[in-house]
């Protein structure tokens, strides 16, 4: 009697890149992108935005966030929810066309770089050979409704992070003490 051999296994498509997912090129394949039926989680880092050049910087806030809104309606991407942490942003979004999303991304992320350092200072990282971002836009496709909540609260944490409350005092606001006191 022949045993019956196993198939190989399917891999799931990846539904998050960017960031420190995938550096390499070889095998990188392409961003997961949902439209209409689905949102994403998008995160843009960079250490280059301390002090002076922080997205939270009193001056550049009300700009990051106009910019953030602005561009992405004329893009047709509709923000559902944006979270300003300093040094990195959050956005959930919600995208209609895959030719969009890269005109958007790529628009939006120049234009805060823009913003947070200027024309001299991106000419003078050029000239230094370094760059503004730390590595790709880190991108999650939202795939449930318990992932959407999940997300949704992550970003409240973060607005709340941005607004100079510490991460475990925010947590405990947005999640509540249950999370933190579970017995067995």
């Amino acid at each position: 009697m022949q045993q019956q051999q196993n198939l190989p296994q399917i891999k799931k498509s990846m539904k998050a890149y960017g960031g420190d997912l995938r550096k390499k090129a070889k095998n990188r394949g392409a961003r997961p992108l949902v439209f209409r039926s689905g949102s994403m989680h998008i995160t843009l880092r960079s250490t280059k935005a301390k002090g002076q050049t922080s997205f939270q910087n009193s001056a550049k806030r009300s700009k990051v966030k106009n910019f953030v809104y602005n561009f992405s309606f004329k893009k047709g991407v509709k923000i559902l929810s944006f979270a300003n942490v300093g040094n990195h942003l959050h956005l959930h979004v919600k995208l209609h066309n895959a030719h969009l999303y890269k005109a958007w991304i790529r628009g939006l992320s120049s234009g805060l770089a823009m913003i947070s350092m200027g024309l001299e200072g991106l000419r003078q990282l050029k000239d230094k050979k370094q760059k503004f971002w730390d590595q790709r836009p880190f991108s999650r496709v939202i795939q449930s409704f318990r992932h959407f909540l999940k997300t949704k609260s992550y970003l409240e944490v973060n607005i709340l992070e941005g607004m100079g409350i510490p991460r475990i005092e925010a947590e405990l606001l947005i999640n509540g003490s249950r999370r933190y006191f579970r017995t067995g």
